[in-house]
């Protein structure tokens, strides 16, 4: 029998879901796609649901280390208190945030993009119960997976050079863009405005160079469009939850 519209559908997954009465299988299903961690919260944002790419980046063995956890207790307070207002948003307004590109902090010091993406679990009555998500690596040399060519072009330019733009602005007119509309296509497609975005690809590129060159603190500042060494210091402890001469001393070569 073909299903004919919206309410069929959702009619055959409720009834399908009731009758299988068990859904823990589903989230097994993630263990076997490769380079993709998978999470369940609950309302308290609980781990409910791990699966293994998920844990292992942790450093943990089994599932049962993380469930029960909270962000607070598996990642550094700046990414934690990034991942809570993102999981409240979820929660309270029951809308999707999905293809949210971030930069994270590995245990190795290096830094390096993900995509995420973040939806409600529902409850029986149809409210939003708890979230859950997906988390893989962002491969910036193949673009952003969107169907908006032109911020995905954004995107690369951003990520490849962030030390060569001076002002978005300008960067939206030479896209030929109006900058407005740039604005709100740009965070539609990855969850930051152009501002965030550029912020935190100088922060990376200010890793690099961090751990790879002898250069003082301040000339990387400058070199990277901050206006002085303690405006980069304050946006490098927000981001990374370091300073950067803590993680220079740490990381550098």
């Amino acid at each position: 029998m073909a299903i004919e519209g919206k309410a069929d559908i959702t009619r055959l997954r409720r009834e399908f879901l009731a009758e299988i009465k068990n859904h823990a299988g589903l989230p097994c299903l993630f263990d076997h796609l490769e380079g993709v961690a998978f999470f369940v919260k609950n309302r308290r944002f609980q781990i409910v649901f791990a699966n293994r790419n998920f844990f292992s980046r942790l450093g943990f063995i089994e599932e049962y280390e993380v469930v029960g956890k909270v962000d607070f207790e598996l990642f550094p307070k700046p990414l934690a208190e990034k991942f809570r207002r993102d999981d409240e948003s979820v929660l309270a307004t029951g809308t999707p945030m999905p293809q949210m590109v971030e930069l994270f902090l590995s245990r190795q010091g290096l830094p390096d993009w993900f995509v995420t993406n973040k939806v409600p679990v529902l409850d029986a009555s149809g409210k939003p119960a708890g979230v859950m998500g997906t988390v893989q690596r962002y491969d910036h040399s193949s673009g952003l997976a969107s169907g908006d060519a032109v911020i995905a072009r954004a995107v690369k330019l951003l990520l490849d050079r962030p030390d060569g733009i001076r002002s978005l602005a300008e960067l939206a007119e030479s896209l030929g863009i109006a900058y407005r509309s740039f604005d709100r296509r740009f965070k539609q497609q990855t969850g930051l405005t152009p501002k965030q975005f550029l912020g935190r690809s100088r922060i990376q590129l200010a890793c690099e160079r961090l751990r790879d060159t002898p250069d003082s603190i301040a000339e990387i500042a400058i070199d990277l469009g901050f206006c002085d060494q303690s405006a980069l210091t304050s946006q490098f402890r927000n981001r990374m939850g370091l300073t950067p001469l803590r993680y220079r001393r740490q990381f550098g070569r």
